[in-house]
């Protein structure tokens, strides 16, 4: 579940897309509901686990190739943020690639591992050994801006 909370005033709910193929959402206003799905926010952030990528740590050598055929480090960390669920554009930021090096890096590792798409991807991952299980469990992601104060944004 998505859940988007703007100074727990308001808070955005994404819901299936149509048959039509268009997006839609319910905007809760202040309410018992908003308040519940706050609570469950703030109580899944609190019980989560850091999602830990191999050889982010400070000095950390970017990049080293395990095996000409197969994943790098960054490789690894690149897979196990896909297994978490995290976006494109966050992948990236966090780990100081372009847009077409992420994607270049994900077709890559595509071709090696033999598949068309990245959750085949990420079970041949698993599967074979390139990432860790447990990389792919994390808990309540947060974001804080200072737009319109403080903006929440987990996913469940």
């Amino acid at each position: 579940m998505k859940l988007v909370l703007a100074d727990a005033d308001l808070g955005l709910v994404p819901l299936a897309v149509t048959p039509a193929g268009e997006p839609g959402a319910v905007l809760l206003h202040r309410s018992g509901l908003l308040d519940a799905l706050d609570a469950l926010f703030e109580t899944v952030g609190r019980a989560a686990h850091p999602l830990e990528l191999p050889g982010t740590a400070e000095g950390a050598e970017p990049t080293v190739e395990l095996d000409a055929q197969g994943p790098t480090d960054l490789d690894r960390s690149i897979l196990a943020l896909l297994l978490a669920g995290v976006t494109d554009l966050t992948t990236t930021t966090q780990l100081g690639l372009s847009p077409r090096t992420l994607h270049r890096r994900l077709r890559r590792l595509m071709d090696i591992a033999g598949v068309r798409t990245r959750m085949q991807l990420g079970g041949h991952a698993v599967r074979h050994g390139w990432v860790e299980p447990h990389a792919a469990v994390t808990g309540a992601e947060s974001c804080r801006s200072s737009g319109l104060g403080t903006e929440v944004a987990g996913h469940f």
